[in-house]
């Protein structure tokens, strides 16, 4: 069977129109897809009364409409401050009492989201995407006889998960809790 070559114009015709329909509707349907959500809400610049970068704190807070800080003490040697989104436990930044030649290993032992992250030569950080511990050197206060203040970090948010974005965040978060009064 041979085709006329008006025919052969048509069909082609035809399928470019039919490829570019199909690009239009597969670009449509990504960015119908690829719509992030906004953050309706305002990066807090302090946790329970320590200062923060609210950009090193965005990676870590997912978006959403009304985002809230609660302050908790559950015991004389740990202050937290749970922050949720929309309802939803996002983080939680810790100061820890714990005994003074306690590492930031042992300290991260016990604390969600924690486990298995990188320490710096150091020894005074431990960090992986979803949690840090820091040792806030220095830091004294009688009501602790000898013990040290640590300084935790944990994402509880999904996908929020950046270690490189970690070690900054708890490197400057540390460092404002050994200038704050909890460090005496």
């Amino acid at each position: 069977m041979t085709l006329k070559p008006s025919l052969l114009r048509f069909s082609a015709r035809s399928q470019h129109v039919a490829v570019l329909a199909a690009v239009l509707t597969c670009g449509s349907m990504l960015l119908g897809c690829s719509k992030e959500e906004k953050r309706e809400y305002t990066l807090p610049n302090s946790l329970c009364r320590t200062t923060v970068n609210p950009d090193l704190l965005s990676p870590f807070l997912p978006p959403g409409k009304k985002l809230s800080i609660h302050e908790v003490t559950p015991n004389g040697g740990t202050q937290r401050c749970n922050v949720s989104v929309d309802g939803k436990l996002a983080l939680v930044a810790s100061q820890v009492w714990w005994e003074e030649g306690g590492s930031v290993a042992a300290v991260a032992s016990v604390h969600a989201q924690v486990d298995n992250g990188e320490i710096t030569a150091d020894e005074k950080l431990l960090y992986s995407g979803t949690g840090a511990v820091g040792k806030a050197e220095g830091c004294t206060d009688a009501s602790h006889p000898s013990q040290a203040l640590f300084t935790v970090l944990q994402v509880f948010a999904s996908g929020r998960d950046d270690a490189s974005s970690m070690k900054q965040l708890a490197t400057d978060y540390t460092k404002q809790v050994k200038v704050s009064k909890n460090c005496g």
